[in-house]
């Protein structure tokens, strides 16, 4: 078990160097081998920049802990790596494909991030401070209750659906049809099963009001509100 532990705090700090460091690194490098003009040094900086934002959101706002330090959460481990990957994608095709650009894609990506750090940020100041990365595992905050304020009253994983309207965006904005479609099957499906797996340490943590809460709310989408609307 010590072994274990060991190997995933290890790779928590991979992910750590990996978007603080790794990442910024390889985007600056391709900009400058194959960038072209100035969308190409403004994409690298707006990619960067989101990386390491991203690396500081998930492992430095959480109110938990030794919140950096691996408990059994192997579902944020592979979502992690799996997000990693999906920028070095998104880079590598950018800067080594077809050149063509679309603009509304361009738009209709800017539009869904704006969208997703809008429900990550409600969804973390609705949590307060039990807002937890390590939502699997121990658990590393003490009084923990159901909460049902804020986007919660209409969907169960405001955070998760922000990531996933990410994972969505970025190869919009970068026009890369096949990032797009690792994003779609294989982050997505992975986001998925983390809130899957979540659900049910929700369900052990909260019991019967959990299950109630389920029935009330829905996953991704606010079903009570579109059942009042038809």
């Amino acid at each position: 078990m010590k072994g274990i532990m060991k190997t995933g705090k290890g790779l928590v700090k991979i992910i750590l160097f990996a978007g603080n460091i790794l990442i910024p690194v390889y985007a600056g490098l391709m900009c400058l081998l194959h960038g072209e003009g100035f969308a190409d040094v403004a994409f690298a900086s707006f990619i960067s920049l989101a990386i390491i934002e991203r690396a500081w959101e998930t492992f430095k706002t959480s109110k938990e802990r030794r919140r950096e330090e691996f408990h059994g959460d192997w579902t944020l481990l592979v979502v992690s790596f799996s997000y990693l990957a999906l920028f070095v994608f998104t880079i590598t095709e950018f800067y080594l494909c077809d050149r063509s650009f679309n603009v509304y894609t361009l738009i209709a990506g800017s539009l869904l991030l704006l969208v997703s750090v809008r429900m990550r940020f409600w969804g973390m100041a609705a949590l307060g401070k039990q807002w937890a990365v390590h939502a699997v595992g121990v658990q590393k905050i003490s009084n923990v209750r159901l909460i049902k304020v804020g986007p919660y009253k209409y969907i169960r994983h405001p955070i998760y659906l922000g990531i996933l309207l990410e994972e969505i965006a970025f190869p919009l904005i970068a026009n890369s049809p096949y990032s797009f479609l690792f994003a779609v099957f294989v982050c997505i499906p992975l986001v998925i099963v983390r809130a899957t797996v979540e659900e049910k340490t929700s369900v052990r943590r909260f019991g019967e009001g959990y299950l109630a809460f389920k029935k009330e709310v829905g996953m991704f989408l606010p079903t009570q509100l579109l059942k009042s609307k038809t």
